[in-house]
């Protein structure tokens, strides 16, 4: 009766599900799991000091950040964090947990997605000084688990394009504020 497609949705559900936790299991133990890599840099003119210093206050992301529009939380190891990213159109909202802290040099975070082995990633903004007392910025995301093939083939593109900008705003804004540092040497125009 009509019970039958209701049924069907039910049961195609529900093996699903098992399919993509057996994969879960299987993936999560194995040493074999598909991972993907999405890696941008920028050389900012600045000392790491000065770019670790605009990088790590999440208060004032809004301001400036097109990316990651928003983080509500502590920048400390260990501190869970709400995370707001805008891809393309859409916003993204997670929770996640801050995993290292070396200042000037290293901020990273990971997050899984339901269960481990699904879509587990990591994060990661670097900070290297270079010769001529500039920094290499980098973003480096790495994802593991089962979803990985089908979620990166959407995400990929939009999460490098989303760390080009952010990249390209966090220059501009560290740049702009190491210009108006000397604020001293500024006099008023006479009229």
């Amino acid at each position: 009766g009509s019970s039958g497609p209701s049924m069907r949705a039910l049961r195609f559900v529900l093996l699903t599900l098992l399919i993509l936790l057996g994969l879960a299991l299987v993936y999560g133990v194995s040493p074999i799991r598909p991972v993907r890599e999405v890696f941008t840099f920028t050389t900012i003119d600045a000392s790491p000091k000065q770019v670790w210093t605009v990088l790590t206050n999440f208060g004032a992301y809004q301001q400036w950040n097109p990316f990651y529009t928003n983080i509500d939380g502590k920048c400390a190891e260990g501190e869970r964090i709400h995370v707001q990213a805008r891809l393309d159109e859409r916003t993204l909202n997670y929770s996640t947990k801050i995993q290292t802290v070396t200042p000037q040099s290293e901020l990273a975070w990971s997050e899984q997605l339901i269960l481990p082995g699904l879509l587990d990633g990591q994060h990661r903004f670097v900070l290297e000084s270079t010769d001529g007392g500039q920094t290499r910025f980098v973003q480096h995301d790495t994802y593991s688990g089962t979803l990985v093939p089908l979620i990166m083939q959407f995400y990929q593109l939009q999460a490098e394009a989303g760390f080009r900008h952010m990249n390209d705003a966090l220059k501009k804004r560290v740049e702009q504020q190491e210009i108006a540092l000397p604020q001293d040497t500024i006099t008023a125009p006479q009229s």
